[in-house]
């Protein structure tokens, strides 16, 4: 059983190092990285201890005994749940603040983190006090210690993050792999996010260009005050290389007499007049510059994708049965005709089948879920997860029937979690574009939801007798206050928010009112489809001219039209 376990955290610690490498920036902190390794560590942990918990329920109960197994399985759950609590709550907001200020001092910097999270603790306070009193007030302080009620408050927040997170994902995961298994429908898609990505790009684009403008105004001005020529230097930093011909040439109108009058009233600005002034132009143009790297990246991204897709596209009635990628070098050797069969059989043929399969074993999977859910306060014993575990015997077996559903679940969960993006703020980004702060509050999001989830699958599993892990948890359901359990209304939300993913509906809301910066994702919309198939067609003749005959170039300047037309006039 330790050997099993062992072999499962070596993995899982090998596949979250993997991802925060190839999320994370290159200039992100190594203890950044290593704080978030550590919390998500946790977490997982909690999920991959679980299907030992049940096994080990089950074999104490055969015996009539609690093992040492039991209490030390409940003793790690108890280090493992307070450590991560610390860390959520405390340790990880104050990095983020830390990591997202500008100062100079590293005493400052941790000032200014403390200072905006004070906030946060008073309300956090404030409400803990009025929940402790009205506990007292209503005599059920014996009931509900402090433990309890902060693990009640806990995971109250975590049980509402996964109502949308696991509404979002029981949906949207089975769409993406019937819309993919469709060659035509995901071309029309990638059409369409093309458009949609040129038009996030022009917004990034314009609001850099307007900042690096300030800068670039002041760029030649001497500061007495070593730190604000500090931050201007960072500032000039930060400006694109292929942004500066732009601004030299706007630079050249304002020295000239005769467009004097014309284009001095956009660089009439006066320059930064304190350190606060010059650190919040730095934290501007950072900002701007970070979001217009990332954008850039998806559309780069994006563009690979479109062109493949077109050449499998066209590859579909090949007599050859070879697919010519326009920016791949053609394989050499002894090997290359039949691998070049095997990959047209494969793009072609069996991937968009296989597809299909998993869609249709996802939306069962799903479907099983939601009844399952549905299914936890109906007063009845009827489990559809747990009832595999009611008829086999053995670590393998009961691990088995335990962890697929409880791996299936924690998968929506974490999916959602990785495609919520806080626009112009936080989010996770692929290609080395996650910053420090966003990886924190990545990082704070997956420590909140790692207990809720068990508790959440004991539940539906409905086992009879008591796991270590309720057992070193207590009842972390009930808030003494109202006396209801607080996952109570989860299964009426859960169905309202799957039926709003299923329609599309929950994005649309959002961007009607005005928020689209929280949406998960962009929604498939038929009406920018050609302007983005005309956008490819103009940018693959860039790519065919620019490309390297061995592959897709590792620039990190890719071609922007805008840019090449602002130089021609």
């Amino acid at each position: 059983m330790y050997l099993i376990l062992i072999f499962e955290i070596v993995i899982v610690t090998c596949l979250i190092g993997y991802l925060i490498q190839k999320y994370c920036s290159k200039d992100v902190s190594i203890y950044v990285k290593g704080m978030a390794l550590v919390s998500w560590l946790i977490n997982f942990l909690l999920l991959l201890f679980l299907p030992f918990d049940i096994y080990i329920t089950y074999r104490d109960q055969s015996v009539g005994s609690i093992s040492n197994d039991y209490l030390s399985l409940a003793e790690t759950y108890q280090i493992l749940y307070w450590t991560n609590f610390i860390l959520c709550w405390t340790v990880i907001p104050i990095m983020q603040e830390y990591e997202e200020s500008v100062e100079l001092d590293k005493r400052d910097k941790l000032k200014k983190a403390l200072k905006n999270n004070v906030r946060f603790y008073i309300i956090i306070s404030v409400v803990g006090i009025v929940f402790v009193l009205a506990i007292f007030y209503t005599g059920q302080a014996q009931q509900c210690g402090l433990g309890t009620f902060l693990k009640s408050m806990a995971n109250s927040f975590g049980v509402a993050l996964i109502i949308v997170l696991l509404g979002y994902g029981l949906v949207i995961i089975p769409k993406a792999q019937m819309r993919t298994s469709q060659l035509d429908v995901q071309m029309k898609y990638l059409y369409f996010r093309t458009a949609s990505i040129n038009g996030e790009k022009d917004d990034a684009h314009h609001k850099l260009l307007e900042t690096s403008m300030k800068v670039f105004q002041i760029k030649d001005q001497r500061f007495d005050n070593d730190d604000m020529m500090y931050y201007l230097n960072k500032c000039l930093n930060m400006i694109p290389r292929n942004m500066h011909k732009i601004l030299k040439k706007e630079e050249e109108k304002r020295k000239s007499q005769i467009l004097m009058t014309i284009t001095g009233a956009f660089f009439k600005n006066k320059g930064p007049e304190s350190v606060e002034e010059m650190m919040n132009l730095y934290q501007e143009i950072r900002k701007n510059s970070l979001e217009y790297k990332r954008i850039k990246a998806q559309w780069k991204e994006n563009c690979k994708s479109a062109y493949e897709m077109e050449d499998i596209i066209k590859a579909i009635n090949s007599q050859e049965k070879k697919v010519q990628f326009s920016f791949k070098k053609p394989r050499e050797g002894t090997f290359a005709q039949k691998l070049d069969i095997l990959e047209w059989h494969w793009l072609c043929v069996i991937k968009p089948q296989l597809k299909i399969i998993i869609s249709l074993t996802f939306g069962i999977l799903s479907i099983l879920v939601l009844i399952s859910e549905v299914t936890i306060f109906m007063g009845t014993q009827f489990t559809i997860f747990g009832l595999p575990l009611r008829y086999v015997d053995g670590l393998l077996s009961i691990s088995f029937y335990s962890f697929i559903p409880l791996l299936y679940i924690a998968f929506c969960v974490y999916y959602g979690l990785f495609k919520i993006r806080i626009q112009g703020f936080y989010g996770l980004y692929g290609d080395h574009q996650t910053d420090a702060p966003s990886l924190m509050f990545a990082t704070i999001n997956f420590s909140r939801v790692g207990a809720p989830l068990c508790q959440n699958f004991l539940n539906m599993i409905k086992l009879k007798q008591e796991t270590a892990f309720r057992y070193a948890m207590g009842n972390i359901e009930l808030l003494p206050i109202f006396g209801v359990s607080i996952t109570a209304l989860m299964p009426c939300l859960l169905i309202v928010l799957c039926l709003i993913n299923y329609f599309d509906l929950f994005d649309k809301t959002l961007q009607l009112i005005g928020m689209k910066q929280f949406i998960f994702n962009n929604t498939f919309s038929d009406r920018l489809i050609f302007e983005g198939r005309d956008a490819l067609k103009l940018n693959r003749q860039y790519f065919e001219r620019k490309m390297k005959p061995e592959g897709w170039s590792d620039s990190s300047e890719p071609y922007d039209i805008e840019l090449q037309q602002k130089l021609m006039y």
